[in-house]
């Protein structure tokens, strides 16, 4: 058995930082945000959208 999975390989997804807490709330209080789609977002996404945010004087910008 052990020479047949030797050759097999997992590739785990990388782990994703979860988004702040403060973060969380601009995006839900501020933008205007879901909390379950701010909950559906890794941290890279929440940065994103924020800085969208502040830096787009016509929000809100329709989030697929």
């Amino acid at each position: 058995m052990g020479v047949l999975t030797d050759h097999l390989r997992v590739d785990r997804p990388p782990p994703t930082d979860p988004v702040p807490d403060w973060l969380a709330d601009r995006l839900i209080y501020t933008v205007g945000m879901f909390r379950e789609d701010v909950a559906a977002l890794d941290l890279r996404q929440a940065v994103d959208l924020w800085a969208d945010f502040r830096s787009n004087p016509r929000w809100p910008r329709i989030i697929a």
